[in-house]
């Protein structure tokens, strides 16, 4: 097992106020032990502006302790790296990526719904409304590909260009299922089979390419097409041009689809995803009220103006105004089913104070659990998945 760092806080890590002493003490760990750290670098970022770093060594039982002090509502973000003699970071050491919040029950949505918001959706939704179910490929697998379930691709014409593309597992048990629309993460990647006894799954890639071939594959395929995307300012400057928008299309029309397949029960409808998948979701959610709920894995995407008013940034393209109309935050503002986030505190991919403004501005039944030191590509080793550290509730 890899050396890594645990961070404690001498409270809970979102239930700071504003002005309130915050205090970090980090170990070393291996095997679930305490260790010596010799030298470890850190450092401290606040979504109020404060920068502060240094270097100290970490004993057994001498943790490094730092502390700061939030005034304004938001996050901040300790990072500690062991490092060499020469100051590199040491291989096999994992970097700790940590935060807490104060009053980040008051952490709001940073730009505005734009006013013809609804009307441009509207449009969108008359679209897909009017775009005729049309099966462009179909490709069912033996009955032993998985015993069980009846699994197949396939790939719905639609009206701008590429189809939707995606995979289908329906359990083989005689009964009405619940459906499950699943969606991937930023990145050139076929969608893959989800088995569950208890549900159709659907999963659809963002691209509308065929799912028969690997990653490396598409990558040689689509790569040039495909690098960046999403992240060209000039298509970005309008919601006709964004990248955005024919993939939210594509998903609208895949769930149109989803819904013809006889096994499902009619009535329940779980969208899902992680990353930019959670911006699948919840668009969906908000343009096709049937969807019953929505499960959203460190949500991209979010609040993307908040950057431009002095908050932590995250990784995602420059605010541009068509985009706007795709911003997590102002989807979330129109669904009308219950919400289940998940916050990665140590994640500046998806920073926390954009996942909280989409928590704050859902104005439905929600459920937002935060884990410590989990990171967009990373969890601890003491990190269980299943068990959030904080967990908050409202029901709107």
């Amino acid at each position: 097992m890899s050396k890594y760092f645990k961070c404690f806080t001498n409270k809970n890590a979102i239930w700071y106020s504003v002005g309130e002493e915050i205090i970090f003490n980090v170990y070393a760990i291996e095997d679930g032990t305490n260790v010596e750290c010799k030298r470890a670098k850190w450092s401290l970022e606040g979504d109020d502006g404060q920068r502060y770093s240094g270097e100290a060594s970490i004993g057994i039982d001498k943790p490094l302790e730092v502390k700061y002090i939030l005034n304004k509502a938001g996050f901040v973000h300790l990072i500690c790296t062991a490092i060499d003699d020469n100051g590199e970071a040491i291989e096999g050491f994992d970097q700790l990526n940590s935060s807490v919040g104060a009053n980040v029950l008051d952490l709001e949505y940073s730009d505005s719904i734009p006013e013809d918001f609804d009307e441009y959706w509207d449009e969108i939704e008359e679209l897909v409304a009017n775009t005729e179910i049309n099966i462009v490929h179909y490709e069912e697998k033996p009955a032993d590909f998985h015993p069980g379930y009846k699994v197949y691709q396939v790939m719905i014409e639609t009206p701008i260009g590429r189809p939707a593309s995606g995979c289908i597992t329906i359990p083989d048990g005689g009964e009405k299922y619940p459906l499950k629309m699943s969606f991937l993460g930023y990145g050139i990647h076929a969608a893959y089979y989800e088995y569950d006894k208890t549900k159709i799954t659907a999963t659809f890639n963002a691209h509308g390419f065929e799912n028969s071939k690997n990653d490396e594959e598409l990558a040689k395929a689509y790569g040039k097409e495909l690098s960046m995307y999403g992240f060209n300012n000039e298509e970005n400057a309008s919601n006709k041009t964004t990248y955005f928008r024919n993939m939210m299309i594509r998903n609208l029309i895949a769930l149109k689809y989803a819904k013809t397949i006889p096994e499902w029960n009619g009535k329940d409808i779980i969208s899902t995803g992680g990353s930019q998948g959670a911006l699948q979701s919840v668009t969906l959610a908000a343009h096709d009220k049937d969807v019953t709920e929505v499960v959203a894995y460190k949500p991209w995407f979010c609040d993307l103006k908040s950057n431009t008013v002095g908050y932590l940034n995250g990784w995602r393209p420059e605010f541009a105004e068509g985009l706007r109309y795709f911003d997590t935050v102002a989807q979330v503002s129109r669904i009308k089913c219950p919400i289940r986030i998940q916050c990665y505190l140590g994640d500046y991919v998806c920073p926390p104070k954009t996942v909280m403004a989409l928590f704050n501005t859902a104005k439905v039944k929600k459920r937002i659990e935060f884990f410590q030191s989990a990171t967009h590509s990373y969890f601890p080793p003491d990190c269980n998945k299943d068990i959030p550290e904080y967990i908050w509730e409202e029901n709107v």
